[in-house]
């Protein structure tokens, strides 16, 4: 999975402390969107926790998460994003 191996290691530079992807991509096999796109894996969710988070906007942080992806985020047709500070995500627990 190279995509897929691809955005984890590129958050890793974030320094999540629970980072969690989910490939939906056969969910949406033959979306019209989806169709062009190079291989297999084109829809994810993802749940990430990061200091690197606190004190952005919600946009900054989806933002944040664009810049780490690089030359990755053009390859993938959607990505839904939960990204939260470590302290948010302790308060949801």
């Amino acid at each position: 999975r190279p995509m897929y191996d691809g955005i984890i290691n590129a958050l890793q530079k974030l320094q999540p402390g629970e980072l969690r992807l989910v490939d939906n991509s056969q969910q949406h096999a033959g979306h019209a969107g989806a169709k062009g796109l190079d291989g297999d894996e084109t829809h994810f969710d993802l749940y990430i926790t990061s200091d690197a988070f606190d004190g952005l906007s919600l946009v900054k942080r989806h933002k944040l998460v664009y810049m780490m992806l690089g030359e990755i985020m053009p390859k993938i047709h959607a990505l839904q994003i939960k990204a939260l500070t470590l302290a948010e995500a302790d308060a949801k627990k």
